[in-house]
């Protein structure tokens, strides 16, 4: 047998070009077979061809695939102009990558633009969902056939690799103006095998990962859709269920609104709800929160359980992890990674990288390297712990260790913090930076903790807040707190850390102006038989007596302090009860009483600027108050600013007091607000 060789040729069109080699198989002379390699769409052979006609277009008519959207829709008009702004520019392919928690509508969004320029892509509109093929890159081998198909090839002709569809599919589109929506891309990868060839083509991609090397590829701009905020949430709701139904009440519907959340999906479902049943009966379905998924996932082709279900399944193991235990985290507070390492058990790095795959699928946001779960993506979550109040206890275990590290920083020598807390061994961290951040997910651990019947830990950390809460501007908290501690010390019957969280209470009623209530709790807290738990109520009692404008009451009750604290022989505790003893005493007791004070308190500079603030008060020292300026936290600024200004006068004064006010009302301190507010007002 001899092969000779006939030729080669190369034939093009488009830009496509297909290397053809022609054999002539023989044997004794007589031809038996032609043998072609190489790739070609068409090939005639003959033994006479006069001439060659190329057919490379396979379909004439523009395809649309994309799918038709809902007639419902509001409140993307800004990303939507984002997009038109970007496609403007006709160098291709352009990509846009459209980013939004699941249920935000990112595929609806991008299919409705489509649909609204299609004459500005005559040569198709395509549409692609890797979510729903197979894994791995047959995804895309998938992706890539449904496209070739819908350009007209044959199945039979269409190559098996990734790379040779992905170059047919190139081929076709060089050239040509189309665009492709891909739904629920989770890598580069993806996109780059689906993207079209050279030219004035838009693909809209809704992102399912993390896609920003994509702009290595291709020029790529990020569209973000946020939550509704609720104006455009009452617009599409009256959409689907009508305007009048909504007028029926307002109250239960902006209640369904805050339910939402923002979420599109959910939105939709209340919305056809409503349509069809009063604004009330919805309201009752969804006033239990366990009820809430369910009720907004019992039809498969509108679930808030769908979308989520889905962008769970496609997360890694430890993001998972991850999410069930934001879902169990008492709050609604932020979180930080190490909290969750911490309940997991994972390392710290491997946590903040699980906690990205979370925030690249949009079902947490990150701000200052901390991590928010909105309300229905942790309703989600919670179903998906096996065991979520055995989380909640270790988010429990871990706040406790924490708070009660930072209550033995701030006030060491508190005798409550060494007889009632736990010990603790941790890192060196920033205590007061902690405590702000944590502030929102501490109470609400506290709360937990009480569901749980945690009761010792509820004392615990009533006791250790005591040392972030007594600085001011955290008054309902301390009261919620102490109130709740209080009904765990009686329901354990400990006397003892009932009549200290009976002090702290009374404290509470004090911050917020309700001396009354004050000298009531108080008073309960002193009949107890312990001598520094009763002295500690005497205390607060005293303090409750002077803002009552009882200075005289006052006096009697805080010399008795004095006396107690010199019988416990606590040097500290009878350091603070000469300061408190100073602000109603004669004024000429008040500098020994002080300077004896300081000399005890020597190292906490905390309680070192209450008494230069105390020496402002009673012997109008003003070096006294302006080291409070310097040194002292914000309250005891603000009423240091308030009695320079009563040393002051005209624009001095004025200025002062304006200080004092911002103060107060960025910590939100009521009655020092409203008492700035007042003197102002007089000087004008």
């Amino acid at each position: 047998m001899a092969a000779v060789r006939w030729g080669e040729c190369c034939l093009g069109c488009g830009g496509a070009r297909y290397c053809l080699t022609l054999t002539c198989l023989s044997y004794g002379g007589v031809a038996v077979r032609n043998q072609f390699d190489g790739e070609a769409e068409s090939l005639v052979m003959a033994r006479d061809i006069g001439q060659i006609h190329y057919h490379g277009e396979r379909r004439a008519e523009a395809l649309c695939q994309v799918p038709v959207t809902t007639v419902y829709f509001t409140d993307r008009e800004g990303p939507f102009a984002d997009l038109d702004s970007w496609f403007s520019d006709t160098t291709g392919p352009r990509v846009a990558i459209i980013r939004g928690e699941p249920g935000s509508g990112r595929t609806t969004f991008a299919n409705r633009w489509v649909e609204q320029h299609k004459k500005d892509y005559p040569d198709g509109q395509f549409f692609v969902r890797l979510a729903s093929g197979p894994n791995g890159p047959d995804r895309e081998r998938s992706a890539l056939r449904e496209l070739l198909l819908a350009t007209g090839h044959r199945p039979d002709e269409i190559p098996d690799s990734l790379d040779g569809r992905a170059g047919w599919w190139r081929s076709w589109t060089r050239g040509k103006r189309i665009a492709l929506v891909i739904d629920d891309a989770l890598t580069v990868s993806q996109v780059r095998s689906l993207l079209p060839g050279s030219g004035g083509s838009a693909v809209l991609v809704t992102a399912a990962g993390s896609l920003g090397a994509l702009r290595a590829s291709a020029p790529a701009t990020f569209i973000d859709l946020v939550r509704m905020p609720d104006t455009a949430a009452r617009e599409l709701l009256g959409q689907l269920a009508g305007t009048g139904r909504l007028a029926e009440d307002p109250d239960i519907i902006k209640r369904l609104i805050s339910i939402c959340d923002g979420s599109t999906i959910a939105l939709c479902v209340v919305g056809t709800m409503l349509a069809e049943r009063p604004a009330s009966w919805l309201a009752a379905k969804l006033s239990r929160d366990e009820r809430i998924l369910r009720e907004l996932s019992k039809n498969e082709s509108l679930s808030v359980t769908v979308v989520f279900d889905a962008a769970y399944e496609r997360l890694p193991e430890p993001a998972r992890a991850c999410y069930e235990a934001l879902g169990a985290h008492p709050g609604t507070g932020d979180v930080g990674p190490d909290a969750v390492a911490a309940v997991v058990g994972m390392p710290a790095e491997d946590a903040i990288e699980a906690l990205e795959a979370l925030e690249t699928a949009r079902l947490v946001t990150e701000s200052h390297g901390r991590f928010l779960m909105s309300g229905l993506v942790r309703r989600h979550a919670r179903t998906k712990a096996a065991e979520p109040d055995k989380l909640v206890r270790n988010f429990l275990g871990y706040y406790l260790t924490f708070v009660s590290a930072a209550a033995k920083t701030l006030q060491p020598n508190r005798v409550w913090h060494r007889t009632m807390l736990p010990t603790v061994r941790v890192p060196e961290f920033p205590v007061e930076q902690w405590l702000d951040d944590e502030a929102v997910n501490l109470r609400a651990a506290v709360e937990e903790a009480y569901r749980l019947g945690e009761l010792e830990q509820v004392c615990q950390f009533a006791i250790a807040l005591w040392a972030y809460y007594e600085r001011g501007g955290h008054t309902q908290d301390l009261a919620a707190v102490s109130e709740l501690g209080i009904e765990a010390s009686k329901a354990r019957g400990d006397q003892l850390a009932e009549s200290v969280l009976g002090a702290q209470f009374g404290f509470a009623h004090l911050q917020r102006g309700a001396a009354m209530q004050a000298i009531e709790a108080s008073t309960r807290a002193t009949h107890v038989g312990n001598a520094e738990a009763e002295a500690t109520a005497v205390e607060t009692l005293g303090l409750a007596h002077l803002a009552n404008g009882e200075p005289e009451v006052a006096e009697g009750v805080l010399r008795r302090n004095l006396q107690l604290a010199r019988g416990i022989g606590d040097g500290r505790r009878s350091a603070l009860a000469r300061l408190h003893l100073a602000k109603v005493a004669p004024r000429d007791e008040v500098p020994s009483l002080l300077d004896e004070a300081a000399a005890g308190l020597r190292g906490e500079p905390y309680n070192l600027a209450k008494i230069d603030l105390w020496r402002g008060r009673r012997l109008h020292d003003e070096a006294a108050l302006r080291r409070v300026l310097a040194q002292g936290k914000p309250r005891e600024r603000g009423e240091a600013f308030m009695q320079l200004a009563e040393l002051s006068e005209g624009d001095t004064a004025r200025q002062h007091l304006t200080e004092a006010l911002e103060i107060f009302r960025e910590r939100g301190l009521t009655e020092l607000t409203v008492e700035a507010e007042t003197r102002l007002a007089g000087r004008d």
